[in-house]
């Protein structure tokens, strides 16, 4: 339960989840617990502005953050893009959860791959008026440190997380889930199953 004497800290995470896999998990939970956070709201595009339209549709793909959230009390997944539809502009959702929970403080989860890109986002400025951003390591994305983020031009209240990211894509999942009963490893168990079930990510 979130103390009454301060704010709630939520953690926003964003992306495809397509599929969603443990490293996803992973992050989530170590950036929960290295800042604090009473909740890290994992939120599935609808259609990202940046990259193709994902494989999986937006309702299996919500679906499967559904599921590896479970047991996770600190991760919530959230049909905030996928209810309203479009493009998965991250400045509308910030906005929208400002209206939810005036009083909350927002800090946005951003890889270091995604952040190497903050400033050709959509209201980038926007973004970092209404939100704090937390950049965390990924691995294969090239060393990084606290130091560096200035020079991405990110906003001066700008954090570094260093997490335990461990080597996975959601594209490299993809492919391996290609080969029947191969990959199932990569994903929280519940999020296997339901692959599996549906047929997603098998070769046609």
């Amino acid at each position: 339960m979130t103390p009454t004497s301060r704010p709630a800290r939520i953690g926003v995470f964003g992306g495809t989840f397509d599929p969603i896999h443990r490293g996803h998990v992973q992050v989530a939970d170590e950036c929960a617990s290295a800042l604090d956070l009473d909740v890290v709201l994992m939120i599935p595009s609808f259609r990202p502005p940046h990259r193709p339209q994902p494989q999986a549709s937006p309702a299996d793909r919500l679906a499967m953050v559904r599921l590896a959230v479970e047991g996770h009390p600190r991760l919530q997944a959230s049909d905030i893009e996928v209810n309203r539809g479009g493009v998965s502009y991250t400045v509308d959702t910030i906005r929208a959860l400002v209206a939810e929970s005036p009083s909350a403080e927002l800090t946005l989860l951003l890889g270091w791959d995604a952040a190497r890109e903050f400033g050709e986002w959509h209201d980038a400025a926007e973004i970092a008026r209404l939100a704090r951003v937390a950049v965390f390591n990924r691995s294969g994305a090239g060393a990084a440190s606290s130091g560096d983020l200035a020079v991405l031009g990110l906003p001066a209240d700008a954090v570094y997380v260093e997490v335990s990211s461990p080597l996975l894509s959601a594209t490299s999942v993809r492919q391996i889930l290609t080969r029947e009963g191969a990959g199932e490893d990569l994903l929280p168990s519940a999020v296997a199953s339901f692959i599996r079930d549906r047929g997603i990510y098998r070769e046609k």
